[in-house]
């Protein structure tokens, strides 16, 4: 489905359109909402706005759309060909597909409501067994996705090598952007170079590359809380290494633990004959190519044990395996 509403912002930078999706008034997106109600019989009721992520995200009821503007469209066409792919296929609920389309050169996907609360509003209160029992689940979770079927020509696969190369010579340019600090940034390629086995290629799999709390769903039962859902397949590819796909749960859920990274790794238990040295170096340098990376920020996320001069200090701080 295609429609023209003129109600949506076309040929605009990418800060304007964040711009629009941060601060337009829910009464901005209401035509464009319930012009989405009708052709798909939606249920009445308010339109619920939810600030989270970089789309724009409405609520109705049981029902999410999501509204990706056309400067990161291939975010919603990968939303639109994952659900289905996902769907029935792992332990957690994953949105189903109600309908999909543009308005506006915008990309729109409707999709199924998961039960319960984004991790990431109860997850700073959680004693550590709490965290451990769901960190234990998340390693099921990377196991249930790198056995998720595939067809060979499906449209996110990438060439390995050549993708792992643009992300090497793409980092640099965005870790200026992002200030990094000086004395950090000049040894970001040398660090990278020597630590050239840290993406090899192996069995092509699934790669959500975005698992952290604010993308996954969680219930309590039975006094403790458990994992339900998986959300935001727009980095998903179908790619040769698990190192990017253990990256984020290791840097926003783990934060620097040992008990919670030995949590995940054992119950992900596919991680190869390695040396801890070797995993940090590994997964250190997958930080700082990872697509779209903000190195500071993730560096934020565990607390300061020693000097961070270099990045054999900050590896062995990130990731205490």
């Amino acid at each position: 489905m295609k429609a023209v509403l003129n109600c949506l912002p076309r040929g605009v930078d990418n800060a304007a359109c964040r711009d629009f999706i941060e601060n337009a008034p829910l009464t901005s997106w209401l035509p464009v909402l319930d012009h989405l109600r009708q052709a798909f019989g939606l249920a009445d009721g308010p339109w619920e706005n939810i600030p989270q992520g970089s789309n724009a995200l409405f609520g109705l009821k049981g029902v999410i759309v999501k509204l990706v503007p056309p400067n990161w469209r291939r975010q919603g066409d990968k939303e639109i060909l994952v659900a289905p792919l996902l769907e029935g296929k792992l332990s957690l609920q994953t949105p189903g597909l109600i309908g999909n389309g543009e308005v506006d050169d915008w990309v729109f996907v409707i999709t199924t409501r998961l039960d319960g609360v984004v991790l990431a509003d109860v997850w700073p209160t959680l004693d550590i067994e709490q965290k451990r029992a769901i960190m234990m689940q998340t390693g099921q979770l990377l196991r249930e996705l790198r056995a998720v079927a595939f067809a060979d020509d499906i449209a996110i696969k990438v060439d390995w090598p050549s993708y792992v190369q643009g992300l090497v010579d793409g980092c640099m340019a965005r870790h200026r952007r992002r200030m990094m600090p000086e004395g950090l940034l000049e040894q970001v390629l040398p660090y990278i170079a020597a630590a050239r086995d840290f993406a090899q290629q192996g069995t092509l799999r699934f790669i959500h590359m975005d698992i952290h709390p604010w993308n996954l769903m969680a219930k309590q039962e039975e006094g403790g809380w458990k994992l339900t859902g998986l959300l935001d397949f727009g980095d998903a590819i179908i790619g040769n290494s698990d190192r990017f796909e253990l990256l984020t749960p290791m840097i926003f859920m783990a934060q620097g633990s040992p008990v919670l990274l030995k949590a995940l790794l054992e119950s992900y238990g596919a991680i190869g004959d390695i040396s801890p040295s070797a995993l940090q170096r590994q997964l250190t340098a997958c930080m700082l190519v990872r697509p779209d990376s903000d190195v500071m920020f993730c560096m934020r996320q565990v607390p300061i044990s020693g000097p961070r001069d270099n990045w054999e200090q900050i590896a062995a701080q990130m990731f205490p395996i």
